[in-house]
């Protein structure tokens, strides 16, 4: 950066020629819930001991919160945060639907039929997510790119998208690539909101496992206060 002041009539008056370096905001946490909200903290916290007298439970809550730390953390490029995300919503949905009894796995991995048809990976999420009470509407406010791309998609393919379908749409984009130009590229910020829409699933779904009850900062806000909080939807 080689900030210059000008007076105004376009004269320069100074110049900084510096090294400079921009390092993440440490302060507020990137996470879920709000610094000062303690109350919070000691209800996760509470329902997490809880868990770990069971140790195939506690195996699982453990792996799924490294994950979402990863995925929400501001280290590293978004493609291996959105990465880290999907990873921990997978081990989500195979909790909440195989070991929850709901489909084997097979109908999981889309080998056979569930309800006569095949499941595929948004129709998973978008059960679990359902299930939670957590809406699944792209917010125009919230994510800008996403919206714009939702409605370029109903224009060409008559398909109307959700959250569910951004999520896994993306996460297969970039695992599974098909050209040297990703369509997950073409449209400035989508990625980046995928990765806090990713986010903010993830979050959700764990504290929903753990039985949450408390307030929750909302990952796919990136204005306002730090303390801005809210009710998790399956208590509204």
């Amino acid at each position: 950066m080689l900030p210059v002041g000008q007076d105004s009539a376009g004269t320069v008056l100074w110049e900084n020629w510096a090294v400079s370096h921009c390092d993440p905001a440490q302060s507020p946490s990137p996470g879920w819930w709000s610094e000062q909200d303690r109350e919070s903290l000691a209800d996760l916290l509470n329902r997490v001991i809880g868990v770990s007298s069971d140790a195939d439970a506690m195996s699982r809550l453990k792996l799924q919160m490294m994950l979402a730390m990863m995925a929400m953390s501001y280290d590293g490029f978004v493609e291996q945060r959105i990465m880290s995300g999907a990873a921990g919503l997978e081990h989500v949905l195979w909790q909440a639907l195989v070991l929850g009894g709901r489909m084997n796995a097979k109908q999981f991995n889309g080998r056979t039929l569930y309800e006569g048809r095949e499941s595929a990976g948004h129709d998973r999420l978008r059960m679990v997510l359902e299930d939670a009470r957590i809406p699944l509407d792209i917010d125009r406010t919230l994510l800008p790119a996403s919206a714009k791309h939702a409605e370029q998609v109903k224009l060409s393919q008559k398909l109307d998208l959700d959250g569910a379908d951004l999520v896994t749409w993306t996460r297969n984009r970039l695992v599974h690539p098909e050209a040297t130009q990703e369509p997950v590229y073409r449209l400035s910020g989508l990625v980046a909101e995928v990765w806090l829409l990713t986010s903010h699933y993830l979050a959700l779904l764990i504290l929903k496992s753990l039985g949450y009850q408390g307030d929750y900062r909302d990952l796919r806000r990136r204005h306002g206060w730090a303390s801005e909080t809210a009710k998790v939807p399956w208590v509204v």
